[in-house]
C-alpha cells in the first residue's frame, strides 16, 4: 500500500503523467465508446488473420475502460503505470467492483520474475516491438474474455 501511495504521489507530481480533474461522466462514456470501437476493430483484425495487431488493439480496448473509470473519478492520465496505480487505489478504497486479479492480467506495477504468464501489456510490447506476426490463439481468446469482463464492469461503474 505504501508503494502504491508513493507511486501515486510521483504520478501526480507531473501533469504529463497524471492530474486530478473534475469528474467527467461524458468523457467516461467517450472512453467506453473508444473501448467498444477497439473491440470491433480487434475482431476485424482477427478475422483477417492480423493477430499481432488484434492483440495490440485489444490492449487498448481494456486501457480505454481504465481511462473511462479514471474520468468518472476525476483523473486524467497520460501514463500507463499511473493509470494502473489509480485503478488499484480505487480498488483498495472499495470504490470499484473490480478484482485486482483482473487488473494484474492486464498489467502489474511489479516485475514478477516467477510469473508463468505474461500480462497483456507485456504481450502487446512483444507483439509491437518483436518480429513475429502470429500469436497464440489461446492468448487472444483470453484477451477477448477479459475485455468483456472489464467493459461490463466499466459500464456498471460509470452508470453508478
Amino acid at each position: 500500500m505504501a508503494k502504491l501511495k508513493n507511486h501515486l504521489k510521483w504520478c501526480l507530481n507531473d501533469l504529463n503523467r497524471l492530474k486530478k480533474v473534475t469528474p467527467d461522466c461524458e468523457m467516461a462514456r467517450k472512453h467506453l465508446e473508444k473501448s467498444e470501437y477497439n473491440a470491433k476493430v480487434m475482431k476485424q483484425l482477427e478475422e483477417s488473420k492480423n493477430l499481432d495487431w488484434a492483440l495490440n488493439v485489444g490492449f487498448y480496448a481494456i486501457y480505454h475502460c481504465f481511462l473511462s473509470i479514471l474520468s468518472k473519478f476525476g483523473y486524467e492520465s497520460r501514463n500507463q503505470s499511473c493509470t494502473i496505480t489509480v485503478i488499484l487505489k480505487l480498488i483498495d478504497e472499495n470504490k470499484l467492483p473490480l478484482g485486482k486479479d483482473l487488473v494484474s492480467q492486464f498489467d502489474t506495477l511489479e516485475v514478477d520474475k516467477d510469473a508463468h504468464s505474461t500480462t497483456i501489456r507485456q504481450s502487446r510490447e512483444i507483439s509491437t516491438y518483436g518480429i513475429k506476426t502470429q500469436i497464440d490463439l489461446g492468448e487472444l481468446k483470453d484477451l477477448k474474455e477479459l475485455i468483456v469482463k472489464i467493459q461490463r464492469a466499466t459500464i456498471q461503474i460509470i452508470n453508478e
